[in-house]
């Protein structure tokens, strides 16, 4: 089981958090799997930060049962 959350507005489209019993390799093949279920992340891809278990990580980094894995975008400002 891995549990993915959200933050800002991708929890507005995904909610707070999903609990996913999908084996994955790494981020990339999570990332795909999220991609089958909402295609407009694909925008978005170069914006997103992600960590594993609260360390930043990048889409070639591996997860395994039990990580947890919070999807957001990167903050900007002007």
């Amino acid at each position: 089981m891995i549990k993915i959350k959200f933050f800002g507005k991708l929890r507005e489209r995904f909610g707070k958090e999903i609990i996913c019993n999908e084996p994955f390799e790494n981020l990339e093949d999570l990332f795909n799997f999220l991609l089958e279920k909402e295609d407009a992340l694909r925008k978005l891809k170069e914006h997103l930060l992600f960590s594993i278990n609260h360390r930043q990580a990048t889409l070639k980094d591996k997860i395994k049962d039990g990580d947890e894995v919070a999807i957001f975008l990167a903050p900007t400002g002007g």
